[in-house]
């Protein structure tokens, strides 16, 4: 069985430079690295992000680490279909699931910017950005990954985002609709351990027998 660690790092937005600055300030090598979304893919022209997702592979490669990243709301979908899978870095489908040191793993990406209404269309801003929960794909697991979180963890004051309200009519429902169903989905898969990052702030909860870590940006913690 592979022991080597597993590490779970926050939104990085695209900031390769310095989460390759920490993994050599760490001098993290020979193990699995999950992204919990937001690494910007996407926003580079197709053929410049193809390019720097094959570079990004030999990079940690280099170090012998494999890239597992779900998808945030600053990442286009598309690239995550599953086509985008090379030998050290992975692009995954949402509701993926994986046996990593004995742990089953399920990843789910996906979350709603809440200033999508100022954002480009296929640009900077996707329609099919949001968690969508589907019962059906949900298996059970030790730990899951998400980009947004659940209902019971996290900022739940909406002063900082209550802004984009007045313009954007249907954000606040959609947005509470979104940490219900991720929730729903804890529930249903039973996870002992789950991962996000999304709201750029540290934060730990346990409830029942469900732990829960919110990364903030740039973040690593180890699962232990």
């Amino acid at each position: 069985m592979n022991t080597n660690p597993i590490y779970i790092h926050g939104d990085n937005h695209g900031e390769w430079n310095t989460l390759f600055s920490k993994i050599d300030s760490y001098d993290i090598s020979d193990c699995t690295l999950i992204s919990v979304g937001d690494c910007g893919f996407g926003f580079k022209h197709p053929i410049k992000e193809r390019s720097n997702i094959k570079k990004l592979n030999g990079k940690f490669s280099d170090r012998n680490i494999n890239y597992l990243c779900i998808r945030g709301n600053h990442d286009d979908p598309s690239y995550f279909s599953g086509q985008h899978s090379h030998s050290h870095l992975r692009l995954l489908r949402d509701y993926h699931t994986e046996d990593i040191n004995g742990l089953r793993f399920l990843f789910v990406g996906g979350a709603i910017s809440v200033d999508r209404t100022q954002r480009g269309a296929r640009r900077s801003y996707w329609h099919d950005e949001a968690f969508i929960l589907n019962e059906n794909k949900i298996t059970e697991c030790d730990v899951c990954i998400t980009h947004s979180a659940p209902q019971w963890i996290g900022p739940a004051d909406k002063a900082s985002i209550s802004g984009w309200f007045s313009s954007d009519l249907t954000l606040e429902d959609d947005c509470n609709k979104e940490r219900k169903d991720i929730t729903r989905l804890l529930a249903l898969c039973k996870a002992q351990k789950h991962y996000c990052g999304h709201f750029h702030e540290s934060h730990s909860v346990k409830l029942i027998d469900c732990q829960s870590r919110i990364l903030a940006i740039n973040e690593f913690v180890e699962i232990s």
